[in-house]
């Protein structure tokens, strides 16, 4: 396995391409020589000629681009909204309370064949990763007392390959189902993405979030993926040792899945939401991520997510101070 050394921020919230090209320069002159840029459904229905515009400018530049299904589908992590289930009510993830959900199920063919067709307007660009982003079933926060999905396509789906009905509890037959179940997603998408020469780069979500994806070995061993990565991000007033204990936890588990499989590693470290005076937990994090051996590192996002009132870190300036000299 090949670690790449990578310093890089996700960025989002502007569609000017004036306004983000100097910004990247920006990003370049800070010594990243990363960028992530989110892809959400409004992005391909409203804006794919900006949004290649941005992703070559930026890949000119000489910035290593990936590019996320931002929020699409709710099938992916982000705040970007889905109109996906609300034009096709049929697509919905349903949950055993029988309501549907405002998510599409990764086993719905319409929802497969629009995920072709945004690859195929990413992978138009100068994109080098694609990075899948926190793919998962649709759940509530509290755990899976409600869990999905019991949509048609998931009932015959599991009634063909067990032979029966999908009872209302969570056996280990229908966690394997729904694992399964992303596992086929992921390998589709990815194979597509390969076959239009770019890579791919799967971000799961860390394992005390139920999302479906429990084994990650499961992912690494697919073929068409070059790299896997996590982002065990911390909710406000964490203490600094459940953050080293948790960031020094998952970079072990996805190093040594990595080097089981021999992906590339990377991981992500959380400038949102940042309390004045908790800066400094940006800097464990990464100590505790390169200790594991892992050089490829991101932050969600750029400039502490100053755009993004709701994520808004405290004091912007110090988060993208604390990361710069965390990674030097």
């Amino acid at each position: 396995m090949e670690f790449v050394k990578i310093k890089g921020v996700s960025y989002f919230g502007v569609r000017s391409p004036r306004h983000v090209l100097a910004d990247m320069r920006d990003i370049l002159s800070a010594g990243f020589n990363a960028v992530l840029h989110t892809w959400s459904e409004e992005d391909q229905q409203y804006y794919y000629g900006t949004m290649k515009e941005i992703v070559d400018g930026s890949a000119d530049l000489g910035l290593n681009v990936y590019v996320n299904p931002w929020g699409v589908g709710r099938v992916f992590g982000g705040e970007a909204f889905s109109e996906l289930t609300a034009r096709n009510h049929d697509m919905c993830q349903v949950a055993l309370d029988g309501k549907p959900k405002v998510a599409a199920c990764p086993n719905h063919p319409e929802f497969r064949a629009y995920m072709h067709r945004w690859i195929e307007s990413v992978c138009n660009t100068k994109v080098g990763t694609i990075f899948w982003d926190e793919p998962h079933f649709y759940f509530e926060k509290g755990g899976l007392g409600n869990w999905s999905c019991r949509c048609k396509i998931c009932q015959e789906g599991f009634r063909n390959r067990f032979g029966r009905e999908m009872p209302d509890e969570l056996t280990q037959e229908v966690l394997q189902f729904r694992e399964d179940s992303l596992i086929s997603f992921l390998k589709e998408m990815t194979e597509h993405v390969h076959s239009r020469g770019k890579r791919n780069c799967v971000c799961m979500l860390p394992p005390w979030f139920p999302a479906g994806l429990d084994d990650w070995s499961k992912v690494a061993r697919l073929g068409s993926v070059d790299e896997i990565a996590s982002d065990p991000y911390w909710e406000k007033g964490a203490t600094e040792e459940w953050v080293r204990e948790k960031y020094a936890e998952t970079a072990r588990k996805l190093v040594d899945v990595a080097k089981e499989y021999g992906k590339d590693v990377q991981m992500w470290v959380k400038a949102y939401q940042i309390e004045e005076g908790r800066e400094k937990d940006l800097a464990i994090a990464v100590e505790e991520s390169r200790a594991a051996g892992i050089s490829n590192i991101f932050a969600w996002s750029y400039r502490g997510t100053e755009t993004l009132s709701w994520l808004k870190s405290d004091n912007p300036d110090a988060v993208a101070q604390a990361f710069r000299n965390a990674l030097k």
